[in-house]
Parts: C-alpha cells; sequence; structure tokens
C-alpha cells in the first residue's frame, strides 16, 4: 500500500488557556502552500494573523438584532387589554366569591389546551398584574414597568370566563369570575369592562385564592394558587382571605423559567471615548443593575482597571481601554476582570458555564458578562505573542431571555441593547465560554 507524504513546514503546539482553569488544545498546521489552520477544542480552524479588530468591522457589520418574539399564545382573541393604562390600584368592591358563583358570559370564541399565566408586581403602585398576553407581558417588562414574577398558574382555554376590568381613577384592575359584579361595577362605578382575562376550569381542580387587604388604596387584591403565600399573607402582613376566585389548570405552577429581562443600563464605548472598553463597561452596567458604584461614569470606572505588564489579557488588561489600535490586544480576560470586579461587589468568574447556566444566572437576577465577538461575527483566531486569542474579542452584558421564542437579550457596548436569537449567541459565546457573573 502506497503511503502519501505529508511535507510540513512547521508545526507548533499551543495551549490556549481558558479562565476556567482548563487547558484548550491547539495546534498550528503551516504547510508547503502557506495556509495555517489551528485546532481549538477538537475543531479544526483557520489560523489569522495577529490583527486586533475594532471600530472599523463595528460599522461594517450589523449586530443580529430581533423584535421579541411573542411566542405561540393558544387563545388570540379579539378584546386585547389596555395596554395604555400604567397599572395601579385596586377596587372598593370585595364581593367574596367562593368559585360556586356562575357566569353568565356574553360570546366569546374559546379553544382548547392551557396557557400560562403571567405575574408582574410593581413595587411602586403595588399591584399584581395577571395576563395571559405575552405581548402585554414583555412590552411591560421593556417599559420597566415592575418585576417579572413568572408563570402564576396556568389556565384552560374553554370552561368558565374570569373577567377584567380596569379603573382609570384608581389605575388599576379587577379580576373576577362574577358577572353580576362587572355589570354592576361598570355601570355604577369608574370600573370599565376589558373583556375576557382567561378562563376557569369548570369542575373543581387547582384553586385560585383571593385575598384582600384593606390598608391598602393601591394593590389591594392579590390571587395566587399557593397555600404558602395565603398563609403568610393572612397571619403576617394583614390580608383578609376572601375564598376561592376559580380554578386554575391541574398543570398549575409558578416560575419564571420561560421568560426575564433585567434591562440594565447601557453605555456605549465608542460615544463615551473608550474604544476599547467593552469589558468593564459590560462589566459596569452589571455592577450598576445590583445597586453599585452607581454613582460612577464609565471614564471613572476604567481609569481603575488593573493592567498587565506583559501583554497577556489573562493577567490584566492590555493597553488601554481609551485607546484602540489593531497590533495591541486590548482586552481583559474573566480572572482579572474577576478580581476588578470584587472591589465593588459580588462577582464571579464562572467561565466553562453552559449557556443554560448562564440563563438560570439571569432568571436569578443576576447579570452575566459574556465574551462574544464585535457584532456576533464568526470568530477570527490570530496568533498573538500570548498564545492564540479571538481577533475580534468582545464583551457584552447577558440580561434577558425568552425561551418561548428561542431568544437572549444582551446590552452591548457596541450596538445597544437587543434581543437576539439564542442559537446565535451560543454558537459565538461556545467557542471560548468566557462568562463572570454579577449576583
Amino acid at each position: 500500500m502506497k503511503k502519501s507524504l505529508v511535507l510540513a513546514v512547521c508545526f507548533v503546539i499551543f495551549f490556549v488557556s481558558t479562565e476556567h482553569g482548563s487547558d484548550v488544545l491547539a495546534s498550528i498546521d503551516l504547510s508547503d502552500n502557506e495556509s495555517s489552520t489551528v485546532l481549538v477544542d477538537g475543531k479544526q480552524e483557520t489560523l489569522y494573523p495577529a490583527d486586533k479588530s475594532g471600530k472599523s468591522e463595528a460599522d461594517n457589520t450589523q449586530a443580529p438584532k430581533e423584535p421579541l418574539q411573542r411566542g405561540n399564545v393558544a387563545n388570540n382573541r379579539s378584546t386585547e387589554p389596555n395596554l395604555n393604562c400604567s397599572r395601579g390600584l385596586l377596587p372598593n368592591a370585595n364581593t367574596q366569591n367562593d368559585g360556586s358563583q356562575s357566569a353568565v358570559s356574553p360570546s366569546f370564541s374559546r379553544s382548547v389546551g392551557t396557557i400560562p399565566i403571567y405575574r408582574l408586581y410593581n413595587g411602586i403602585t403595588q399591584e399584581h398584574f395577571f395576563t395571559s398576553h405575552v405581548n402585554e407581558r414583555d412590552q411591560l417588562r421593556i417599559r420597566g414597568w415592575g418585576n417579572y414574577e413568572g408563570v402564576a398558574w396556568y389556565s384552560p382555554t374553554s370552561g368558565d370566563v374570569v373577567y377584567r376590568l380596569y379603573n382609570p381613577v384608581l389605575d388599576d384592575h379587577l379580576y373576577t369570575r362574577n358577572w353580576n359584579e362587572v355589570t354592576y361595577l361598570n355601570d355604577h362605578t369608574d370600573w370599565n369592562y376589558e373583556g375576557v382575562a382567561f378562563y376557569s376550569e369548570s369542575m373543581s381542580s387547582l384553586p385560585v385564592y383571593r385575598l384582600y387587604n384593606p390598608s391598602l388604596q393601591s394593590g389591594s387584591h392579590l390571587y395566587t394558587i399557593n397555600p404558602t403565600e395565603v398563609a403568610v399573607l393572612t397571619s403576617q402582613r394583614g390580608w383578609n382571605y376572601e375564598g376561592i376566585s376559580w380554578y386554575a389548570s391541574s398543570q398549575g405552577e409558578q416560575s419564571n423559567d420561560d421568560y426575564n429581562f433585567l434591562n440594565v443600563r447601557n453605555y456605549n464605548q465608542y460615544a463615551l471615548g473608550a474604544p476599547s472598553g467593552c469589558e468593564g463597561a459590560s462589566l459596569l452596567q452589571a455592577l450598576q443593575y445590583k445597586g453599585a458604584v452607581t454613582n460612577w461614569n464609565l471614564t471613572q470606572f476604567l481609569n481603575t482597571i488593573p493592567k498587565s505588564s506583559n501583554g497577556n489579557p489573562n493577567n490584566g488588561f492590555v493597553g488601554s481601554p481609551f485607546v484602540e489600535n489593531s497590533w495591541t490586544y486590548s482586552a481583559i480576560y474573566p480572572a482579572p476582570l474577576t478580581s476588578w470586579g470584587q472591589r465593588y461587589g459580588n462577582v464571579q468568574n464562572i467561565s466553562g458555564s453552559s449557556v443554560d447556566s448562564l440563563l438560570n444566572e439571569v432568571k436569578n437576577n443576576n447579570p452575566v458578562v459574556a465574551w462574544v465577538t464585535v457584532n456576533f461575527q464568526p470568530i477570527r483566531w490570530g496568533q498573538w505573542s500570548f498564545g492564540i486569542a479571538a481577533n475580534n474579542n468582545h464583551a457584552v452584558t447577558l440580561d434577558g431571555y425568552n425561551r418561548s421564542g428561542n431568544q437572549v437579550h444582551v446590552s452591548d457596548p457596541i450596538s445597544g441593547s437587543y434581543w437576539m436569537s439564542r442559537t446565535t449567541f451560543e454558537s459565538i459565546y461556545n467557542a471560548r465560554k468566557f462568562a463572570v457573573v454579577v449576583r
């Protein structure tokens, strides 16, 4: 058998150090036609000359921005809630409804299945707001209306109707299964009928309890499937138990696995004179979300960045965040960024984590600094004095996810705040898995 002979000019082995304490084996193969490749995590990649990208690439590419996807909603109803009201108080009407009152409703189209009922809380108005509409939930979160608290329960899409009213004087909503209550309030008070909110199981399944707090003018009613919440509020917080309002699907559970949006602040590194300051900007965005160094601007913060003495971003920032050129690897990697951040808050190096782990941090309201590429362009590996690194290195703050639309949200110091495909984010992030969380 004839064996082919491959001539190699040189074969050099490098170890690209990650910030999670592991080493990625990378090899460079320079063949006689002068092409070069690098083996990173078992994948053969093209190796480019050392050439740090910057504003030129940012200007000539576009971030993969997407509109927020609504996902699949089972019951698209013709009566849409009022998105222009600012939400707020609850009614004087506190008629007890034990779940036995029959509802005589107008005609509404119904479908089958179950859908989540989303719960939000506004700490200013003290209202707990409930909606089955994904777009309403998302618009309120984008506006910074309050805190998204997850899925309160699951509603059937057929059964007894639960109605929704709005009071523009009190700036509040009321949910009730009692049609007599709807007609009386709509005809004789400031309450306006808004239509069907969601549905109740016809058969007794999972109770949704109603509570009333007489000492509150705002947010005086609450609906919950959680008996522990009922017990705590009635025994310790001055709430009165009013009985069972309606019934949820037996699938009912409370979680915020599907969506969370922290809406962290966004700094533009170019507009603020820090063309190489993406990692610092991303860290400051996350720290300020957690209430740290809120009186500092980006320049003040970057003036405290630890510097590398040998041109290696594993030891500190290389060069100056206020200067950009193609021959200096102006960057800082997770280990020194973590040490820097720990001067101001609870910052932890979680490099090596999966995207699911990052999103679990965001679920717990912890923004994550993630190393990606400029405008999420395909990563270009270059050979630098300290080893192999991404020529188009960049960092963003991961601050949201929308699982139904397969999306994540980032606060990007180059291209602003936007939703994007999780798949795109994951493909770029996974090339290095560099990440730091602020808790």
